[in-house]
């Protein structure tokens, strides 16, 4: 049987191999603890080819963000958990600090080593002195990248850390928005925005920074805080036809779905999958420390860029479904979404690029 990305994700993070008890459209996964890490690179498809993360030292960041943590240490704490994590697959990277802008990781092939000692001089709260009161040059931040991305190839994928708000400055009279688009424009770049905005107009801002192009995207801070799999899934994705065997040792930690199939350039939820996602929606609701991830596909026809909002649409559409039917954090249903890839069926027939629309569901749970 296929094993849904989550699942290899959940093995990434946790060190255990899931398998299923049964063949069905609902299914119970069980673990069991193993000795050596079962991700290889050959499973792994890198979605992008680079990607520059611009932390925030600003003022705002001051803030506590939890009892006893202040935003700061827990956005550098957030970065430490991804840098854990991630699989080396050819990436350039970047880390740079826009309060000011200041490199700590200059653009280079991604060495996880490395990239960890250049976060651990990032500014936190005890280095970074009275930074309660520094300004949040956004905008000039962002303008910074220009030269940068100028010199790189293929697709970049720009976290920001930002709570929406900036300090306008007069001499240049930049807004993140009028450098942001710009950029958007001219390289094949995707701005994460990993937000801790507080009002509507800084919601506002992001939204529609995110909105320049599909690939873009608003998580919000908190939910990239407790499930570092919103900070991997932009970055890579699992083959979906490659098999793991099974083991014998079994514990229940969550539950498999088989994926949610659509008809041609639609994104409604077809009626044989309804008791699939209420049987989700109640697992979850069942089981507060469990989490869906939701991964839209398309085939192969039509434009790339149309094809990624569709697949989005369709992820979007069976996480509605699954929230009209529980009550849950909104945050517990990542999304993921990656067009026209990954595809599991043959899309010169018919029958195949039934199978290839479709959204993939998995089950993970988070440490109590």
């Amino acid at each position: 049987m296929r094993r849904p990305l989550a699942i290899y994700f959940t093995v990434w993070l946790v060190s255990t191999l899931f398998f299923v008890t049964s063949v069905g459209a609902f299914e119970i996964i069980t673990e069991e603890d193993i000795t050596q890490n079962i991700i290889t690179r050959e499973m792994l498809i890198p979605t992008t080819d680079n990607f520059i993360v611009l932390y925030d030292a600003s003022g705002s960041m001051a803030k506590e963000y939890k009892a006893g943590v202040q935003k700061l240490d827990a956005e550098l704490q957030i970065l430490k958990q991804q840098n854990a994590i991630l699989p080396e697959l050819g990436y350039n990277a970047g880390l740079y600090c826009f309060t000011p802008f200041k490199a700590y990781y200059e653009v280079q092939p991604y060495d996880r080593a490395a990239f960890g000692q250049a976060i651990d001089q990032l500014p936190n709260t005890e280095t970074a002195g009275s930074f309660a009161g520094q300004p949040t040059p956004l905008a000039e931040g962002i303008a910074a990248l220009d030269p940068i991305l100028a010199k790189l190839k293929g697709k970049t994928v720009v976290f920001i850390f930002t709570d929406g708000t900036y300090t306008y400055n007069r001499v240049t009279k930049q807004r993140p928005l009028d450098v942001a688009k710009p950029l958007a424009d001219k390289y094949n770049v995707c701005f994460y925005l990993i937000s801790s905005a507080s009002t509507p107009q800084a919601e506002k801002l992001l939204n529609d920074m995110a909105a320049f192009n599909e690939c873009s995207r608003v998580v919000s801070f908190d939910a990239f805080y407790k499930n570092p799999l919103w900070g991997q899934g932009v970055l890579f994705v699992v083959d979906s036809t490659v098999e793991v065997e099974t083991v014998t040792e079994r514990k229940v930690v969550g539950v498999e779905v088989n994926d949610v199939n659509f008809a041609f350039d639609q994104m409604a939820i077809q009626p044989g999958d309804h008791n699939n996602l209420k049987q989700v929606a109640e697992f979850l609701q069942n089981t507060p420390n469990a989490y869906a991830v939701l991964a839209g596909f398309t085939d192969s026809k039509g434009d790339p860029e149309y094809n990624l909002k569709l697949s989005h649409m369709r992820a979007q559409s069976a996480k509605n479904y699954i929230l009209e039917q529980s009550r849950i954090d909104p945050d517990r249903v990542v999304l993921l979404w990656y067009g026209a890839t990954n595809f599991i069926a043959d899309n010169d027939t018919p029958e195949g690029r039934a199978k290839n629309r479709r959204v993939e569901v998995a089950i993970g749970m988070l440490d109590d």
